[in-house]
């Protein structure tokens, strides 16, 4: 399992126990990282299920990007003290409603 794969796993599982400003990087998880092909399966794989199987690497490689986009954005509240982890699965979110995009328009970034 690669590192990006183990890290999105990781996020979601914490954006569901609470931390809600991960909704994006979650989403993204649960549509299309976690449908990633396994590749040690690839022998039982007929022609249809290998074309769709690339389809879904090439869907990946353009969420990617918007990925570390959004986690950048999200360091940068909590390097500017917008976000904090209080205790496990709490936090305070000093944020604005415009810079809470993945709570209020999370269309938007996914069609950005």
């Amino acid at each position: 399992m690669n590192q990006f794969y183990k890290s999105n796993l990781l996020l979601y599982d914490d954006y569901c126990r609470g931390y809600s400003f991960l909704r994006y990087l979650g989403l993204n998880y649960v549509t299309g990282i976690d449908n990633l092909p396994k590749l040690q399966q690839k022998e039982k794989w007929n022609k249809n299920e290998f074309d769709g199987k690339r389809e879904i690497l090439k869907n990946i490689k353009k969420f990617k990007p918007k990925m570390v986009n959004e986690a950048r954005r999200l360091l940068s509240f909590f390097q500017n003290g917008l976000l904090r982890i209080t205790v496990e699965n709490e936090y305070n979110d000093y944020r604005t409603e415009e810079e809470k995009i993945e709570l209020n328009n999370i269309e938007k970034m996914f069609n950005d």
